[in-house]
């Protein structure tokens, strides 16, 4: 028998309640018991309290985490003004909810609560993953991952995505046990007791490339930049973008997003960075302001891609989560991609999803969602990998196991 029994419903009905029935009624034929618990990915456009009423129309009480997105994914490919639900169900792991709220009063102690939470329910069980769906809007990412990150010990996936609000950036919702927050963390925990064979693996790609310049942050707040290599930052930005890129401001940011590396490039393999979107200029400041914070001194550089290189990256992150599975069955993959790659993509923005789901092949269940920022390990194949905050990535997790 399988470690875990998973699957997928979509509605693109315009009416809440009925779609949030329907993809539920869906995902529970196909595993045929009532499930363990939800993961609810949804457009921002619905009345999201009709929505989960829908969803308990079908399933009663089961926990539940998720929220709105910027467009969602799973084994249809990708859709827009849609609900996507999974259900699971396990005979040995357990699932388990949080959430913590007045993200934006403290972005930290918020995730801190959060984990604390989570961690209190799985007693004596050992965690293996922990998703995270925190609010897109809610401040800066980095202090998000670090309020995880203090609450956690031992080697266990923390992966994950910034909920979205379509194309919109003006306000995301969050799911918790039939609840509707905003201002919150919410997510899902997996644990087993010792015991069954399972085994998780995460793949990280980005496909971005740096363009070769090296430079400092030489002045910043959080998460503005003032100046780098003491140069006004909104000044130097545009003298790289170019003048025809530059009239594209902000938008253009989604195209050419900052690295923070840890080297100088140039010493043979490519350059590995956490990369940062512009959010915001500030023509009087000249100041950009990115997703996340740029400490005083850390060196940067500029990065660009074309579409190929997306796909090329989501293939190898999906395949980097299936090696590590170590030959065991994938039965389950979930897949957080950028809102600035499907951006950038276009027209081709099932490529890179396609691409995961040939890798791990037909009748596997796959879903997710475009992100406002991406959780997942810097380097997965360390022994206790840091999780870092990502933009324009793909985070591929998957679990697999010898039922």
């Amino acid at each position: 028998m399988p470690i875990i029994t998973a699957a997928t419903g979509i509605s693109v009905q315009s009416d809440a309640y009925l779609a949030g029935s329907e993809a539920t009624a869906a995902a529970v034929a196909s595993i045929g018991q009532r499930p363990d618990a939800l993961l609810v990915f949804a457009s921002s456009h619905y009345d999201h309290q009709a929505l989960l009423s829908g969803i308990d129309r079908v399933t009663g009480f089961v926990p539940m985490a998720g929220g709105t997105t910027a467009g969602e994914l799973s084994d249809r490919g990708f859709s827009q003004n849609s609900v996507v639900v999974l259900a699971v169900c396990s005979r040995v792991l357990r699932f388990t909810t949080a959430a913590a709220g007045h993200m934006r009063r403290d972005e930290y102690a918020c995730a801190r609560r959060f984990t604390d939470r989570v961690l209190r329910q799985c007693r004596d069980d050992k965690p293996l993953s922990l998703i995270v769906f925190p609010d897109g809007l809610g401040g800066d990412g980095d202090r998000v991952i670090a309020g995880i990150q203090a609450g956690i010990s031992g080697p266990i996936d923390i992966v994950g995505g910034f909920l979205g609000d379509g194309d919109r950036f003006l306000q995301t919702i969050q799911f918790h046990d039939g609840k509707v927050l905003e201002d919150a963390v919410t997510g899902l925990m997996i644990s087993a007791p010792a015991g069954p064979d399972v085994r998780t693996g995460v793949g990280v790609g980005s496909g971005f490339l740096s363009i070769g310049n090296s430079m400092l942050c030489t002045r910043s707040g959080g998460m503005e930049i003032f100046e780098i290599d003491h140069e006004p930052a909104l000044d130097l930005y545009m003298e790289l973008l170019g003048e025809v890129r530059y009239k594209r401001l902000p938008e253009v940011c989604l195209e050419y997003p900052f690295g923070l590396i840890d080297r100088p490039p140039g010493q043979g393999a490519p350059l590995q960075a956490l990369l940062r979107c512009g959010l915001r200029v500030d023509y009087e400041k000249r100041s950009i302001t990115l997703a996340g914070s740029v400490p005083e001194g850390r060196s940067m550089s500029l990065f660009t891609c074309s579409r190929g290189d997306l796909t090329a990256a989501a293939r190898k992150a999906a395949q980097r989560a299936l090696a590590m599975l170590d030959g065991r069955k994938p039965e389950l993959v979930i897949a957080f991609s950028c809102v600035g790659r499907k951006i950038v993509l276009g027209r081709r923005v099932n490529e890179e999803f396609d691409a995961v789901r040939e890798v791990f092949g037909p009748g596997v269940p796959v879903t997710g969602f475009y992100t406002y920022g991406e959780i997942g390990p810097v380097d997965a194949s360390a022994d206790v990998p840091l999780t870092g905050f990502h933009n324009e990535t793909m985070v591929v997790w998957a679990l697999g196991g010898n039922g």
